[in-house]
């Protein structure tokens, strides 16, 4: 994750990123974005892709799992360094940029970006990149902006420092209007889930999958993603 940001910003990051994961809200938040992974990708065993911002590997060990053929892609070595760890030989992990990919044209059958267009300096750059090499699909993970979770991490970021503050939130229409700057006019499904603060979720189980509804723009995190077999300029 993390592109046009200080390198050393995300690098600082890369064990307390891994750490998050194992907090009871981090399981709860991870769980939930892996069902909108599914519901809205359907991926298929043996499809390839590629993880644009794989960070710690965390989400590439999840693809794995689904017998996904998975590369992955970030910035920040520290990050990468973690990620080899955790997958050995059995994923490609390369060190790059989200705004220049050195892949060839639809070389993936899928391209994941879960929370990466928020810290760059240029999103229809980035967008474009993954257009041209993905085959099939594109999923987007966006931080929504019109959601609890996000006015609350923006009046901490207030108080103290985050790396939310860095962060760029995006609403569902702005993330629409995005996509047909870049890429053109594209089909274009998208759900959101967390509705409720990250505190609550001992209580907030079955009303967030209750709310995992078609164009709930609320939810704190968005999937998006894009048919790229009908795209038409």
């Amino acid at each position: 994750m993390a592109y046009n940001l200080e390198k050393s910003l995300f690098d600082a990051q890369a064990t307390e990123y891994e750490l998050w994961y194992q907090t009871p809200q981090g399981q709860y938040a991870d769980a939930l974005e892996k069902e909108l992974f599914l519901e809205l990708i359907q991926p298929k065993c043996g499809q390839s892709l590629l993880d644009v911002g794989c960070g710690t590997g965390h989400n590439l060990a999840f693809f794995k799992e689904l017998g996904l053929k998975a590369a992955g892609i970030d910035a920040s070595k520290p990050m990468l360094d973690i990620a080899a760890k955790r997958l050995g030989t059995d994923v490609e992990l390369y060190l790059g940029q989200a705004e220049k990919l050195q892949f060839d044209k639809r070389s993936f059958d899928i391209v994941t970006l879960v929370t990466v267009l928020e810290f760059v300096s240029d999103p229809t750059k980035v967008l474009k990149e993954a257009a041209r090499v993905a085959r099939t699909q594109i999923y987007l993970g966006i931080l929504n902006k019109t959601s609890l979770l996000a006015i609350n991490r923006r009046i901490k970021g207030r108080f103290r420092e985050s790396v939310y503050n860095q962060a760029k939130f995006y609403s569902i229409w702005e993330i629409e209007a995005a996509v047909k700057r870049a890429v053109g006019k594209v089909p274009l499904e998208w759900r959101s889930t967390l509705f409720f603060p990250l505190s609550w979720f001992r209580y907030a189980r079955q009303l967030d999958r209750l709310l995992l509804l078609p164009n709930n723009p609320f939810g704190a995190f968005l999937g998006v993603k894009l048919d790229m077999e009908k795209i038409a300029q």
